[in-house]
């Protein structure tokens, strides 16, 4: 995992002001989840980058990589998988943390 924590700030504000689009696999994800177009948005909004991978470490993407958490309508939360393709931020893909996966914070990923 890629820890460049001092520059996801400013990666937060680039992913922000850019260009998104969502891969096949998110639209089926998000469908499949009942997360929205517009729950996406808002996390896009209003999140922070929680992890980061370095390019060619997040399976065979070849982008730096990041994960988002952003709260939605109801309190809901959801985690984004963003990928940063120059210009353009690709969402691969939407879930809500698992609690088996994630600490209580949704934030730290529990040890294996």
């Amino acid at each position: 995992m890629y820890d460049g924590k001092e520059q996801w700030q400013k990666e937060m504000t680039h992913i922000r002001c850019s260009p998104n689009r969502f891969s096949r696999h998110c639209r089926k994800r998000i469908k499949a989840r009942d997360i929205s177009v517009v729950d996406v948005a808002e996390v896009l909004r209003s999140g922070k980058i929680i992890q980061g991978h370095a390019p060619g470490t997040y399976g065979n993407n070849q982008d730096p990589v990041r994960v988002i958490i952003g709260y939605v309508e109801g309190g809901r939360i959801l985690h984004l998988v963003v990928a940063i393709r120059g210009n353009v931020v690709m969402i691969v893909t939407a879930y809500e943390p698992d609690p088996e996966i994630w600490e209580d914070d949704c934030r730290t990923l529990k040890p294996r």
